[in-house]
Parts: structure tokens; C-alpha cells; sequence
């Protein structure tokens, strides 16, 4: 199993890692910018997380337009199953992106839940590691919602 992460992330993306249960047995969980850029990533051995992470990118970016040409409003999540696997993709906020894949014999809600923890924990070490003067400003902040 591995870790890796950007060397110019913020302190709050790699909380994350800490989240991640390997006994729970999903195969990879990345924090995403919008263009593909991994920010943090787990995954099991052998897997590619920079083509794993501009794929991910490259389909809610199409699944993105393909909503907003049917008039909708762009999906918060999105869950995707093969006849092996499956993957929920999360937004973090307008930049950034969760993406859990585990295989099909793992529960949904297993899967679900284990979205909901990370979300959860990166958003007490984002507001955990701003300055005070950042708590009052106006950026990006991590809104967790529950399905």
C-alpha cells in the first residue's frame, strides 16, 4: 500500500490520509484538484494515481456538461459502477474533489460512509489549520452535506 501526496499541499489535504481505513477494502481514495492534479492519494499497490486522477478529472468535467446541457445543475456526487467495481466521486469545493474506489464487493454503504468520515475529517483540519484573520475571509471552504 502506498502514500503520496504533492509536495506543495496544505496541512488539511494530507488529514485525509489519516481517515482512510485499509481494512475496509477499498483500493485507492484521492484528493483531486478540477484539472487532475493529485493533491493527497491512498491506494493499494500497482495502481496509478496521476492516470487515475486526470480520468476522474476528465469524467465529472464531461458528466458536469453533459447535466448543465440538460438543464440541470452540476451533481455534488456522483457514483459510478462496473461489473468489478466502484467509485463515488465527491466535490470538496469548487476546486478540489474526493474520489473513493473500492471493489464492487464492498458496500455501497460502506463506501458512502467512508466518504462522509474523510469529508468530515478534512474539514476540522482545513478550519483547524487557517489563521484566525482566514476564519472571517471570504475563500473556498470545505462544506460537508450528508447524501
Amino acid at each position: 500500500m502506498g502514500r503520496e501526496s504533492s509536495a506543495a499541499i496544505e496541512p488539511a489535504a494530507l488529514s485525509f490520509l489519516s481517515a482512510v481505513k485499509p481494512d475496509l477494502g477499498l483500493d485507492a481514495v484521492l484528493l483531486l484538484r478540477r484539472t487532475g492534479l493529485v493533491l493527497a492519494s491512498w491506494t493499494r499497490e500497482g495502481i496509478r494515481h496521476d492516470i487515475v486522477g486526470v480520468m476522474a478529472a476528465t469524467m465529472l468535467a464531461s458528466i458536469d456538461t453533459i447535466i448543465e446541457t440538460l438543464g440541470g445543475t452540476t451533481p455534488r456526487s456522483v457514483s459510478i459502477e462496473s461489473d468489478q467495481h466502484q467509485m463515488v466521486a465527491t466535490k470538496v469545493n469548487s476546486k478540489s474533489f474526493l474520489v473513493l474506489i473500492a471493489p464492487k464487493r464492498v458496500s455501497r454503504r460502506v463506501v458512502r460512509k467512508a466518504t462522509r468520515d474523510i469529508l468530515s475529517d478534512l474539514a476540522a483540519a482545513s478550519r483547524a489549520s487557517r489563521p484566525p484573520s482566514d476564519k472571517t475571509a471570504g475563500g473556498d471552504r470545505v462544506k460537508v452535506r450528508p447524501h
